[in-house]
């Protein structure tokens, strides 16, 4: 089922601004609020409402997926977790199955049109509806972070990978969306990159190499910024606690942005509440456009581990 997506021409602004700013990040306390508050359920809605529009809003996955392929060689059957509408692997000849795993039906819907030989699979990361050492390369891009618990998602890649496999993850680490910060619009908290690597410290793992590194996309203005996040689904991964008829981000104790705009944006108001408040906020994101545009950045952690026997 596809969406209509809110005009983002001038004359509609006022559609897109209900009581006070743009929905595209929810606000939220804290990393233990949003796993609470947030279920798999509401999660899978919000990507299935995405699939249609995700490719168009989808900068930052297209460019860790390159970096995380230019470091692998994906042999025998391969389990893309979290696969969105889907990965083109057809450059890989050691291949003889891909199976995409999502938990939103929406998504496998436009993987399945684009690569009919794929299977599908609806299900969750931290309960892998697949037999134990039954895949042979495991693959995921800028998923694995909103899982509620990493660990238990660490332990099932290990129980269907086949010892000696290789596993290969780009993950949203503490440190993204910093710009967002800086404007007082408040993210959830995402894991520390030590915290992840930890889970692969036991006997079943052998880290080959790993890397945080920074993407950062530009965009024209600051209602496609955020669209980049409500785009692909990820909005509802960010919790909600706005005043009644807002599903925005208002209120943030947060002031630091990255090192080229620290200290550029003023602290806003406490709370965003209207147009009037909505436009000052793009005046202050303004103060931060670089000559690429209006700047985002992730902190990606890429892992690329072996299991062991």
């Amino acid at each position: 089922m596809s969406i209509k997506m809110p005009s983002l021409t001038p004359s509609s602004l006022s559609s897109l601004i209900p009581s006070s700013v743009p929905s595209e990040v929810q606000n939220v306390q804290g990393k233990d609020c949003m796993k609470e508050a947030i279920g798999a359920d509401k999660i899978a809605r919000q990507f299935s409402q995405a699939a249609k529009h995700y490719q168009e809003h989808d900068k930052v996955q297209r460019l860790s997926a390159q970096r995380l392929r230019t470091k692998m060689t994906p042999i025998g059957r391969l389990l893309d977790i979290g696969c969105g509408p889907g990965t083109d692997f057809s450059a890989a000849p050691g291949l003889n199955e891909v199976l995409g795993l999502d938990i939103a039906p929406g998504m496998l819907s436009q993987m399945l049109e684009s690569f009919p030989s794929y299977k599908a699979l609806c299900g969750d990361a931290q309960a892998l509806p697949l037999s134990d050492a039954s895949i042979d390369t495991l693959y995921s891009n800028l998923a694995l972070q909103w899982c509620s618990d990493i660990k238990t998602a660490i332990g099932e890649l290990a129980r269907v990978l086949k010892p000696g496999s290789q596993c290969h993850l780009a993950i949203v680490v503490d440190g993204s969306l910093s710009e967002l910060d800086a404007l007082g619009l408040r993210v959830n908290a995402f894991e520390q990159a030590q915290t992840l690597l930890d889970g692969f410290s036991d006997s079943h793992w052998q880290i080959e190499h790993h890397s945080v590194e920074p993407l950062r996309v530009h965009f024209d203005d600051l209602k496609t910024l955020l669209y980049s996040i409500k785009g692909v689904g990820a909005s509802a991964a960010m919790g909600s606690d706005v005043s009644q008829g807002s599903d925005v981000t208002q209120d943030s104790d947060a002031s630091h942005g990255p090192d080229d705009t620290q200290g550029s944006v003023s602290k806003p108001p406490p709370r965003l509440r209207g147009r009037q408040d909505w436009l000052a906020l793009c005046e202050r994101a303004e103060k931060m456009r670089q000559p690429e545009g209006l700047p985002l950045t992730y902190q990606i952690l890429f892992i690329h581990a072996s299991r062991r026997g």
